[in-house]
């Protein structure tokens, strides 16, 4: 059975499915170009012609598996599948790994904000705002 469910209209605004998937694996070690169809469809255990539907916005995965790219991708499902909302969600809850992407420091910095009361956050926002 081929994972490759064929999209909606509505599914493909803003930009197609295929092109956010071009821009998902740009921040993965799967190769831009010719090779992308191929590396694509190893890495998924998937046909290449499912894979290349994919690349082309022709088709979508089912949802397990556009599940499985967000997560691999380092992307957020939403924007992945529909469109909408930010690229890339960095703070999704510490059990999930989501300071990846940020330094040891900038982890320290988040988790000892997560412990102030909401009066000093406020506080500390109104100390950092630097606008005039």
């Amino acid at each position: 059975m081929q994972d490759c469910g064929r999209m909606s209209s509505k599914a493909s605004a803003p930009g197609h499915f295929g092109q956010r998937l071009q821009q998902a694996l740009d921040r993965t070690a799967i190769p831009p170009g010719r090779r992308r169809t191929t590396a694509l469809a190893n890495h998924y255990a998937i046909a290449r012609e499912t894979a290349r539907l994919w690349l082309a916005g022709r088709a979508m995965p089912e949802l397990p598996r556009l599940i499985e790219i967000a997560d691999d991708c380092k992307v957020s499902l939403d924007w992945l599948a529909t469109g909408r909302g930010p690229m890339i969600v960095p703070f999704v809850g510490e059990e999930a790994g989501s300071y990846e992407i940020l330094s040891p420091e900038e982890q320290k910095v988040l988790k000892a904000v997560r412990k102030l009361s909401s009066k000093r956050r406020q506080g500390l926002l109104a100390m950092l705002d630097t606008r005039d």
